[in-house]
């Protein structure tokens, strides 16, 4: 995009949703949001007693009621609190059939950090669904179905961690929940094969695991969940395996699914990768170079010693607006990305679109210049004072002044503001009504 095209169109401002503090809670993180029946529905977890990835925490909600084109936001809601497990990464799904919510989350145990999970043999967690048929005042219990997922796999998932942000429902009807595996391949055996896999274990990150980006599903609205495909690894231009970890998945009007990941490494952009078959399978992952990533580590001149660099991004689906011709575009699906613009660290909230089923990007438009990190995208139609519809978008996303997990945050765009900060051809605004179908959730 040639940048004397852009404008200096201004992100509008950001209304806090949850706050270090809020409610005896110590930091909120990892967002996810949906939309449903003019109710935006803000998802996180609830840390008790530090922002660490480990200790006591909920899973709460804040529901958001659209009037005209503002949003009235209601209290905090515990949508799930388990003794002795912390609950974590909410995965929200609209049933568009049976207009009822499915929320997928994981509960591990409360005393066990991530490096103690990825040492063990196998997984000590569980995988549970719940639902609401009331847009999210009431929950169902949480039923656990790690059996049927995590334990039909081979080999067994040292950890498996959905999303986090939204899942989909597929044009078909199934209910598809990304996440990613950490397991462990065999290695050799023999006294001095020991002696060096002990030796790479103790200055492995990861434990001489990998991590890979896969799907489960369900087909019958989310009573019965299954493993679905995962994504064969990428390799990078130094021919080494790139580790994809958190994702998110959009479909196209073709039918295809597009899967976008996050990858663990110093420098490397992330991972994307293909479905044609509902997500059962994925063509190999390749690197999506236009879309770079933080690669914050401390391991960065070490580079036998594998890390947790990259951050988790968004990507939501919708139909290209009646506004723009269609010459200006190669598919009716367009995407939307969210993710920190930085290579270096977690700053610079940003978003991109892709109007050519993701195979390029714009350049990324500026919603927060400071520090950000994990982000979730949601898409809703609101009207003007003379009933013209008008297509919104809205990032869910942890950011901060002096580190990124100070507040999560709720900011609010219209198409047309993007594509003109990015330089892209527009009109005003659509001129028929945008029908259900165009927004994804």
């Amino acid at each position: 995009m040639e940048a004397d095209k852009r404008l200096d169109v201004k992100a509008p401002p950001l209304t806090e949703i949850f706050g270090q503090g809020d409610h005896g809670y110590n930091t909120f993180r990892i967002p996810a949001i949906v939309y449903n029946r003019r109710t935006l529905l803000a998802f996180c977890e609830a840390r008790k007693s530090s922002f660490r990835d480990w200790g006591s925490m909920d899973l709460v909600l804040r529901r958001g009621i659209l009037k005209d084109d503002e949003v009235i936001w209601g209290d905090i809601q515990v949508i799930a609190s388990m003794p002795e497990y912390r609950t974590m990464n909410p995965v929200p799904i609209v049933n568009k059939r049976t207009n009822s919510i499915v929320l997928v989350f994981v509960a591990f145990p409360q005393d066990l950090s991530e490096a103690d999970l990825i040492k063990g043999q196998e997984y000590q967690q569980k995988v549970l669904v719940t639902k609401s048929r009331d847009n999210g005042l009431t929950w169902s219990e949480p039923r656990d179905v790690s059996e049927t997922t995590l334990g039909m796999m081979d080999p067994r998932p040292h950890i498996y961690a959905s999303g986090p942000g939204h899942g989909i429902q597929l044009t078909s009807g199934r209910l598809v929940v990304p996440g990613s595996v950490f397991w462990k391949p065999p290695h050799e055996t023999g006294f001095l094969s020991e002696i060096k896999h002990k030796i790479l274990e103790f200055f492995d990150c990861f434990y001489n695991a990998q991590s890979r980006s896969m799907v489960i599903y369900s087909d019958d609205g989310g009573e019965t969940w299954e493993q679905g495909g995962g994504v064969p690894a990428a390799f990078d231009q130094e021919g080494q395996l790139v580790n994809a970890n958190e994702c998110q998945i959009v479909e196209f009007d073709d039918g295809r699914a597009y899967i976008n990941s996050r990858t663990l490494g110093v420098q490397t952009p992330r991972q994307q990768a293909f479905s044609q078959d509902g997500c059962l399978t994925f063509n190999p992952g390749e690197l999506a170079t236009q879309l770079p990533e933080p690669g914050h580590t401390l391991t960065k001149w070490i580079p036998s010693v594998r890390n947790f660099g990259g951050c988790q991004a968004s990507i939501l689906g919708f139909r290209a607006p009646s506004s723009v011709p269609p010459d200006a575009y190669d598919m009716t699906s367009w995407v939307l990305f969210s993710n920190p613009a930085s290579t270096e660290t977690r700053v610079n909230m940003s978003v991109r679109l892709s109007r050519n089923g993701c195979r390029t990007w714009s350049a990324p438009w500026q919603l927060n210049s400071g520090a950000s990190a994990y982000s979730d995208l949601v898409g809703y139609e609101t009207r003007t004072s003379d009933r013209v519809p008008v297509l919104n978008f809205a990032c869910l996303y942890e950011c901060g002044s002096l580190h990124p997990y100070e507040r999560i945050v709720f900011q609010t765009f219209t198409l047309e503001k993007m594509m003109q900060g990015v330089g892209m051809e527009t009109k005003a605004e659509p001129t028929q009504d945008i029908p259900e179908s165009a927004l994804e959730t």
